[in-house]
C-alpha cells in the first residue's frame, strides 16, 4: 500500500499535497488511506504503466 501510495504521488500533483499532508502530520492514517485517494492512486499507476508500455508488435502475414 505504502509504495503504490509513494508512487503515485510521484506521478500526480494532487496525490503529491495528500502524501505532503501525511507526512506532515496534519491527517492521520484513515484518512490518507481512505478508499478514495487508494482509488485514485491506483488509477494513476495504471495509466503511467500503461503509457510507459511498448506498443504492440503487429506481426505480418505476408508471404515472401
Amino acid at each position: 500500500m505504502e509504495r503504490l501510495m509513494f508512487s503515485a504521488a510521484a506521478r500526480d500533483a494532487s496525490l503529491a499535497r495528500h502524501m505532503h499532508l501525511f507526512g506532515s502530520r496534519l491527517i492521520g492514517p484513515l484518512r490518507f488511506l481512505n478508499p478514495v485517494a487508494v482509488a485514485k492512486a491506483a488509477a494513476v499507476n495504471i495509466r503511467h504503466r500503461r503509457a510507459a508500455a511498448p506498443p504492440p508488435a503487429h506481426l505480418s502475414r505476408t508471404r515472401s
